[in-house]
């Protein structure tokens, strides 16, 4: 008696019932969507914590920029580490003030503030940074730089300006104190 299982009809009839079974078409559909659909959400995610840490700096120096143009800084006469707290207390949920780079000095014209960010052999060159606590109706610029890292591999292609992979956050506030006696 010939085997009904490698019988061509029942080949036939297997093969049949397979192209209409589409119970693993939804799980192969997903495989071949997931990949790109994660990359997507974790690039959303990504930019999404750059942009967050970039507004959260840029709020840091404009309210600690403030307290300087007003006086408040000057007559406290705080020094390097007192100041780099008042910056680190407004953004530390987000960053390590450990990295918070600070350059505080006052210039005789607004056109001699630096706007190009000082970087050597891809970091940033903080050795020409200070902290000068200005007079009343002085010229000063406070900046501040803080590498922020990239976790996505993919997304470090795109968002990073330093030489370890990271992307570089600034913040300035540049201004004339007011008059005010130190």
């Amino acid at each position: 008696m010939p085997d009904q299982a490698s019988s061509p009809r029942s080949l036939r009839t297997r093969a049949r019932l397979f192209s209409r079974d589409r119970s693993g078409a939804t799980v192969i559909e997903f495989a071949m969507l997931a990949l790109p659909f994660f990359g997507l959400v974790f690039a959303t995610l990504e930019t999404s914590l750059v942009f967050l840490g970039e507004v959260a700096l840029d709020h840091a120096v404009e309210q600690v920029g403030r307290k300087i143009r007003t006086g408040e800084v000057a007559a406290k006469k705080m020094d390097e580490a007192t100041f780099k707290k008042e910056i680190c207390d407004q953004v530390s949920y987000l960053m390590d003030c450990s990295k918070l780079k600070i350059d505080l000095n006052t210039y005789t014209s607004f056109a001699s503030i630096p706007i190009l960010t000082p970087m050597k052999d891809g970091d940033v060159d903080s050795s020409g940074f200070g902290y000068k606590l200005p007079a009343g109706e002085t010229i000063t610029a406070l900046r501040v730089y803080y590498k922020w890292p990239i976790f996505t591999d993919v997304m470090r292609k795109y968002l990073s300006d330093t030489a370890d992979g990271s992307h570089l956050l600034f913040g300035m506030a540049a201004f004339r104190t007011e008059p005010y006696t130190s």
